[in-house]
């Protein structure tokens, strides 16, 4: 069994706990919209795609154990990562903490589609994601999902500033 503090210290291993992690985190988001039928909004799927790219990272980062400057450049590039999702994350949480009346909406109405965008193109957004990202209907433990996930990525964060800033072992 691996102790604790190597999953911790470790980019090998933690980066396997954390691609799984990720990749579970990807797969309650299509249990929550297919099962649980809670419509993700543009924001959710920005999301999503964060959480699956940070999954293929950090898979990537504990498949390069012997590879310490490969491993720092993939650590860097979850960092960036992190800081874009956590924003996201952070943005939407502001739009269902403070709701503007149809500011709040972070996607263009069908209508609005229709009227400015070839009829193709517009069908095509029809099959995107066009949840209001405003609405705080589903909640877990009083959070919403946006919340849940900022604090997720604030907790990813918190792992990888230390992990980046370990020296490198000698050559």
């Amino acid at each position: 069994m691996i102790p604790l503090s190597s999953l911790v210290r470790s980019p090998t291993h933690a980066g396997a706990l954390l691609a799984a992690f990720c990749a579970s985190l990807v797969g309650g988001s299509f249990f929550v919209q297919h099962v649980l039928l809670v419509e993700p909004c543009p924001l959710c799927i920005v999301q999503r795609f964060t959480y699956a790219a940070l999954a293929l990272v950090f898979l990537a980062v504990a498949l390069s154990r012997r590879r310490p400057r490969v491993q720092r450049g993939l650590l860097g590039l979850a960092l960036v990562l992190v800081l874009a999702g956590g924003g996201v994350a952070a943005y939407q949480s502001q739009l269902q903490l403070f709701p503007v009346a149809e500011a709040a909406t972070c996607s263009p109405s069908l209508s609005y589609m229709l009227d400015t965008l070839p009829v193709n193109e517009a069908i095509g957004r029809l099959f995107q994601a066009h949840g209001d990202c405003s609405d705080t209907s589903f909640t877990i433990l009083g959070l919403t999902l946006a919340q849940i996930s900022f604090g997720i990525f604030a907790g990813l964060l918190l792992w990888l500033v230390p992990a980046l800033r370990r020296r490198l072992p000698e050559a």
